[in-house]
């Protein structure tokens, strides 16, 4: 008989379609169109990839099948509480990390990564929704849930969650290794603190909501 996918893999496999499927779209759009377009069909498709990954969350039972999955949630309050402390908890840490990757490796402050994406909702305000929703909901289900979940009967979970920070590191190819596997492992303790996902996309959001303020309020930031 042949195995099934589990959810996991299959919230994997969402995420990569997402991330691809807008490159061969852009063939089919003018060019004086694409950059405004391609911003469109990248937010409309994480929209899709975020509906899909929360539905197979909730109607399908999910696999495998270890202590985290079949753990108890938290409660809503403190899944909120541990969701505000995260977003606290992530500031603080990216500051740390930063110091660290500046004085010891000569890493160059700031992010090209974030620095391209508040250009990029600047240019198209939309796209603050594909900041601080679509990409943390999708990211922590990938991420956290679905690796952390399928490494952690095989390596223990802090192996699953330095994996995970690892590869979240790398997606996001801005060179700054440190503070993203900080973050990652972080954003894995929430998830493991509350066992409901949740609690990490609402950290993740709110840091994202955050680093966009110079966006919409320029003038906080003079």
């Amino acid at each position: 008989m042949k195995k099934k996918l589990s959810t996991a893999n299959i919230i994997i496999l969402v995420y990569l379609a997402i991330q691809f499927l807008p490159i061969p779209l852009m063939v089919f759009i003018p060019a004086e169109d694409r950059i405004k377009m391609s911003l469109t069909i990248s937010l409309v498709t994480a929209l899709i990839g975020s509906i899909i990954m929360i539905i197979l969350n909730m109607k399908k039972k999910w696999t495998p099948v270890n202590s985290i999955t079949q753990g108890k949630s938290s409660s809503y309050g403190k899944i909120i509480l541990w969701g505000v402390l995260g977003f606290i908890g992530a500031i603080i840490l990216q500051v740390i990390a930063a110091s660290i990757e500046t004085a010891i490796f000569g890493v160059t402050p700031g992010s090209q990564n974030t620095d391209l994406l508040l250009d990029l909702t600047n240019t198209y305000p939309l796209y603050i929704f594909g900041l601080t929703l679509f990409a943390p909901i999708m990211e922590e289900f990938v991420f956290r849930k679905a690796i952390v979940t399928q490494l952690v009967d095989h390596i223990g979970f802090i192996g699953a969650a330095v994996v995970s920070s690892l590869l979240f590191a790398l997606a996001h190819m801005d060179g700054h290794m440190l503070i993203y596997g900080t973050l990652g492992l972080w954003f894995s303790y929430l998830y493991r603190k509350t066992n409901n996902i949740l609690t990490p996309m609402l950290a993740h959001g709110i840091m994202n909501a955050f680093a966009s303020l110079p966006v919409f309020f320029p003038e906080l930031f003079l």
